[in-house]
This record gives structure tokens, sequence and C-alpha cells, in this order.
């Protein structure tokens, strides 16, 4: 049931961010359009008066095409003379003859026996001939077919010299009118032409046949026409930077509203934005929902760094738009103050690093959806995401945040420098450097600023809170000294003991090392009833029955995990703390209290005696209760002998390892046997330094006169014996009769 909870509350808060995310982004963008000025509209007054940011030139596409078809036209065809055109007219009038020729071609008639050539009638010439000559008139094709054959050479020779003369002449189709009316009566009259043929045959043939010598050559008339229009300026229009576009009130003309638009200053329609943002923030959630499923399922997993991710990138979403609004103020180069990087340093530091990058989208998608135009500055979020998160992997103090902070803000100025500068305004260049080091700044305002703040809120288990959780002056660390100084310098050990066991297994040593100092906070509510803190008092356990006793030692436990949930240390510390002795048996009790019932192991309930928190659930869990016990059970059997040798540590640390991995405590973490054997190495290590035998030093004593230069030794300690180690926490059993 808890499980299922938990699950629920997850999925949850998944929902949640997903919302918070495609509604309040949408929104806070929304309200940069509300703050944009009006739409503006072609046609219509100006609601405001609008400046340019920067030069802008728009070319009046209608009006100069207008202007370059008036050039074309003008432009006179371009003629040439046409070669066939005099052989054509020449062959054209010739032919008139030949058919008149043709149709007075005698045929054969049969009269009687034989058939005779017969000229054929007039009036059957006459036919023949308007068909052969369809377009001359019926005169002059009677007249013609009423000449001899004598009468027909002298025409066609004068006719065809006539059209000879005036096919040399080079006239288009205007000045073939002329010639007609002008020069050929001239030169009909220089001829001699029998009765009146001139008028009847020659004049008419002539006037038919003629066509103009000069024609328009269409290739080189195109070229001459296109050059006269390549010759015409575009019509245009430029606006300097800072130069009125349009005045308040002034009606919107075309090329106006195209520099508007080309600037990005016809407003935004808030619906409109309000739709393009909520779409684009929907992929983008769809995307990080998959890619955290997928490439990071423990970020996946806790609900709470998600909802946190979310009220992140809607906290840069506002920064962005601020760095919009103060662009728009004053000049285009502050764009660049955008501080995806906070967004970026502050998700690696308090999520994941891998997760850090993964924001290099929606610190570009959100620029983009803010300003449209400004695809420079979104390239520019998006490498400033993969500079700065690298320098948040080896952080190990604050002074070490504070270097990192400080060596990203140092590359932004280059870095909006090159953008610039690659994609300008290049005008813009020392405005964005100075940009980009207000970047900087911002950017570690925020980082330094916000961390601690987040930290708190959602209990996040980073290194800056880690490393002030470990500082000896946090008031838990003060009341465990105070009231369990026995249990402080336990935890302390175990702490040191604990850290360097995780950084041979991979763990994270930073998380073990508090989890290990904060682990038994829990006894400061009766440190008296724990071995370590009972230096000359009576033991209290000697009064009560072993199930009383187990009872307090077990709730050390309880009321640990209540104390830190109190004082909202991170859900990772508040697990070790409840699992560092797992479901393990407080065999000492356990066993005293079979003995009371007169050794029958069935007449005790084991699972009393058990504790009742859970099996570690992580690496560094495990490690926590395997250091615990061999810190506490060596430090007991260290007590009642002094020194103790290697091979016994060794020997005691198998023991308890042992013990547990049979007891099935291991589990429920992911520590494989390898990690167990490096964890044991560095444990013996430790506890070997710690409780090795040392060399006795003798002890000067002043004897009474007359030995006052004597020496006083003590004796000798009585030779090791053997004996059982116990649990931490527990006290050494009466010797049985």
């Amino acid at each position: 049931m808890a499980r299922a909870n938990g699950t629920r509350r997850i999925v949850a808060q998944r929902l949640l961010a997903a919302l918070i995310i495609v509604v309040l982004v949408p929104l806070v963008l929304m309200g940069v359009g509300a703050t944009q000025q009006q739409i503006v509209r072609e046609g219509e007054p100006a609601p405001a008066t609008i400046l340019a940011d920067r030069d802008v030139r728009e070319v009046d596409v209608e009006a100069t095409e207008n202007a370059r078809r008036i050039a074309a036209e003008s432009v006179e065809p371009v003629t040439a003379f046409d070669r066939a055109a005099p052989t054509e007219i020449v062959g054209a009038v010739r032919r008139v003859f030949d058919h008149a020729r043709t149709v007075r071609q005698p045929v054969l008639v049969e009269d009687g026996e034989e058939p005779s050539p017969t000229t054929p009638p007039l009036s059957d010439q006459v036919e023949e001939l308007a068909e052969l000559q369809p377009d001359l008139e019926r005169p002059t094709v009677e007249a013609l077919v009423e000449l001899s054959d004598g009468e027909l050479e002298v025409v066609e020779r004068e006719t065809i010299a006539v059209a000879q003369e005036l096919a040399r002449q080079q006239v288009d189709q205007e000045g073939l009118q002329a010639l007609l009316r002008d020069t050929l009566p001239v030169e009909l009259s220089l001829r001699s032409f029998p009765r009146d043929t001139e008028a009847t045959i020659a004049r008419p043939v002539i006037e038919l046949k003629m066509r103009p010598t000069v024609v328009v050559d269409p290739e080189l008339t195109q070229l001459e026409r296109e050059r006269a229009a390549a010759a015409v300026e575009e019509v245009a229009e430029t606006w300097r930077a800072g130069e009125a576009i349009v005045r308040e009130g002034e009606v919107v003309g075309r090329l106006q509203m195209r520099a508007i638009e080309d600037l990005g200053l016809s407003g935004t329609d808030p619906l409109r934005l309000l739709l393009q943002a909520g779409l684009g923030m929907l992929l983008v959630t769809a995307i990080g929902g998959i890619y955290l499923s997928r490439m990071q399922p423990k970020v996946w997993a806790s609900g709470k760094k998600v909802l946190l991710l979310s009220l992140l990138v809607v906290g840069y979403a506002a920064l962005v738009v601020a760095s919009g609004v103060l662009a728009e103020a004053t000049s285009p180069g502050w764009v660049y103050v955008v501080p995806s990087a906070a967004l970026a340093m502050t998700t690696a530091l308090l999520i994941h690093p891998v997760v850090g990058i993964a924001t290099m989208l929606p610190a570009s998608v959100i620029v983009l959806l803010a300003m449209p135009d400004s695809a420079p500055v979104a390239l520019f979020a998006a490498a400033a995401v993969l500079i700065s998160v690298p320098l948040t992997t080896r952080i190990a103090s604050r002074s070490d945040l504070r270097s990192a902070t400080l060596r990203a803000g140092l590359s932004f100025p280059l870095l909006a420098a090159v953008v610039v500068a690659i994609f300008g305004p290049r005008e813009e260049l020392l405005v964005a450097v100075g940009a980009g080091a207000v970047n900087g700044a911002v950017t570690a305002v925020v980082v330094q600023g916000g961390m601690p703040f987040l930290e708190t809120l959602f209990r996040l288990p980073t290194v800056t809170a880690l490393l002030d959780l470990a500082d000896r002056n946090h008031p838990l660390l003060r009341e465990l000294e105070e009231k369990a100084l026995g249990t402080y310098n336990h935890s302390v050990m175990v702490a040191s003991i604990t850290e360097r066991a995780c950084r041979a297994v991979g763990a994270d040593p930073l998380i073990a090392s508090v989890a290990a100092l904060y682990h038994d906070i829990g006894k400061v509510r009766q440190p008296h009833y724990f071995i370590e803190n009972q230096q000359g008092i009576a033991n209290p356990h000697d009064e009560l029955e072993p199930e009383v006793s187990a009872v307090i030692i077990h709730n050390h436990v309880t009321d640990g995990v209540e104390m830190a949930r109190e004082y909202k240390l991170p859900p990772e510390v508040v697990d070790c703390i409840g699992s560092h002795h797992g479901t393990t048996l407080v065999s000492y009790f356990y066993e005293r209290a079979i003995s009371q019932a007169g050794g029958d192991p069935t007449a005790v309930d084991e699972q009393a005696f058990r504790y009742t928190g859970h099996k570690p659930r992580s690496k560094e869990a495990a490690i926590l209760m395997f250091a615990d016990c061999c810190e506490a059970t060596t430090r007991s059997m260290a007590l009642s002998r002094g020194n103790l040798p290697r091979e016994e540590i060794e020997e005691t640390v198998d023991r308890l390892l042992e013990e547990r991995v049979d007891d099935g405590q291991f589990h429920a973490s992911d520590l494989t046997f390898h990690d167990l054997m490096l964890a044991r190495d560095q444990i013996v290590e430790s506890l070997v330094g710690v409780y090795h035998p040392r060399i006795p030093y003798p002890r000067r004593e002043v004897a009474a006169a007359p030995h006052v230069h004597g020496e006083h030794r003590p004796p000798p300690p009585p030779p090791p014996s053997r004996t059982v180690s116990l649990p931490e926490g527990t006290t050494p059993a009466p010797p049985r009769p």
C-alpha cells in the first residue's frame, strides 16, 4: 500500500511539473506580448511612434516592376533588313505571269479521228488563273488573260524591273505605304507598258506582292528592353537606426509595414503567442520526459526533482523576459544577458549534471519563443550551457562553487563576441560583450544565492548542503556532542571509515560520511542506555527486562529518523539513519531473554528483538551499516584489551560481514560482492590504523626519599583473553554460572 501511494505521489508530481511548464511558461511569455507595443497593421493609424532599432531598407517590388516595365516598353523595336524579302517579292511577281502563261497553254481536244491542240476559251483561262492567284482582283485577272503573248512578255519584263527596284529599298510597314504611294508611280512612268496595262496589271500586282523589307528582330528587341529595365534602380526606402519608421497616428504604408515586420516591431498577438508557446513547451516537456525516463531513471523516480526542474524552467523564462525588455529599452545587444548558464548550473548542482546539459533544449526554445528573430541568442544560450555545466562536476566546497561561477562568467563575454562577430549586427559587439559580463554576474548571484534556499526547500543532498551538514557546529551534532560524547566520537570515526570505503567502491563519499555523522543522533534522547556513554555510572539495563532494553535500543533508530526529518535533513541521509542497523537482531538481549526463559529459544519472540527499520537501499547506506558494526565491535574489544592485532581485526570484520550477508541485510542495495570486498579491505585498514599495537611508554614517578631518582613501573598488563565482540549499543552479559 505504501509503495502504491508513493507511486501515485510521484506520478502526481510529474503531472504537476508538466502542467507548470506547459501552462506557466506560455503565460510568462504572453506577459511579454502584453508589455510590447500594440499590434501594428497596414492601412491603419500607427498606435505609437515606431523607431528603427537598426538600419533597414525595404524595396517596393510592385513600383520597381512597374517602372521597369515602362522603361522596357519605351524602347523602340530593333529592326533589320530582311535579305530574303527582295527575292521573295520578285518571285511572287514572276509567278503571276508564269500562271498567266500556264492557263493559256493549248489542250488536246478530240475532233474526228485524232485529238488536236486547242487554246482554252478566255472564260476558262480567267477561272483557272483566278484559282491559281486567288488574291488578284478580277479585272487584273481578265487583263492578264486578254494580253497577247508578246504583250505578256513586255508587261512581265517591265513589272519585274519595277518590283526589283522597289525591293531594293529598306522599308518597314509604314515606309511601304509611302513607297507604294510616292515611288511606285514614278517608277511605272519610267517604263513602257502596252496600252493601259500599267494601271490594270503592273500597279495592282506590285501593290499586292510588295511587302516590308525591314522587319523587327525579336531577340535584339528583347535584349534592349531587358537592358533598359535593368538600368532602372529599385524603388526603395531606407530607415537608419533610431529614425522613425512611422509616427503615431500616421497611416502605415506598405513599405513601412514591411520594415516594421522585418524588425520584429509589429507587436505580438497574445493569444497567438500563448498558443505557440504552449505547443513549444508541450514538445519540450514530452522530449524531456522521455529523456529522463530513459537516461536518468533515478531523477525520473524522484517527483520532487522533476517538480524542481519545472520551477527552474519557469524562473528561467521570467529571466529571459526580463532580458528582452532590457534589450527593447536600451540596445539589442543586451539580449545576451539571458542567464541560461544559471539554469544549467543550478540544475546540475541540485539534480544531476547530465540533466543540466539537457536544459540546453528548453533554454534555446524559450529564447526563440520570446524573441523569434534572435536565433544567434538561442545559439549563445545553448553554448553557455555546454560551457558551464562541466565546471560543476568537481565542486567540493563553497569556494569551488564560487570559482566555477567565476570561470563560467569570464567565458560569456568572449562567447557573445564570437556569436555577434559571426551573425551580427557587428555594431552591437561592444554592447554584447558588456551583456555577457553582466550575464556572468547574474549567473553567480542566481546560483550562489538560490542554492541554499532550494536545497532547504526541497531537502536535496547537494555538495554545498552536505558540506553545511558536515560542519561540527550543526545544532544536531552539537547536541550529540554535549549529551552523548561517546556516541559522537564513535560517529566521527564511522564517518571517516565510511567515506574511505565509499571512495573505493565508487559510491558517494560525501553523502555517506554525512549520514555516518548523524546515524546515531537518536541516542541523545536516552544517551545513558548505550554503553559508550556509560562512563562512571551503573548500567541501567541491569534493572530492565530484555524486551524493554531491546525496545530502548530500537528506539534510537526511529528517534533519529524523527529528529532528522524535524531538522529537514536530506531524504538520502534520513534513509541511511533508518537503515544503519537494517533488520538485524539485538543479539545480546535476545540471548539474555533466552537465558531467562530457561534456554528455550521457542519461548522468545525473535522478531521483538530485531530492529524495526529497513534494510539498506543504497551503496552508501549498506557501507554505513558495515562500517558502523565493525567500528563499534572493535572499539568494545579495544576497551577491554587495549590494542588489537591486525589478524584479530580482520577476523572480526570478516565475521561481521558474513553475519550480515547471511542475514540478507545487503539484498536491497546494489552492492556487489566485489564492492563488499573492496569496502572490507578499506575498513580493515582504517581500524588497524586506530587499534594497532603500540609501544607502551614508561611512566616516570617521583618516589619518596631516599629513592628520589628511582623509577616505578606499573605491573605488566594481564595476558590478552579472547572476548566476544558485541554490537554497538549493547552491554556485556553477566557471566553464567
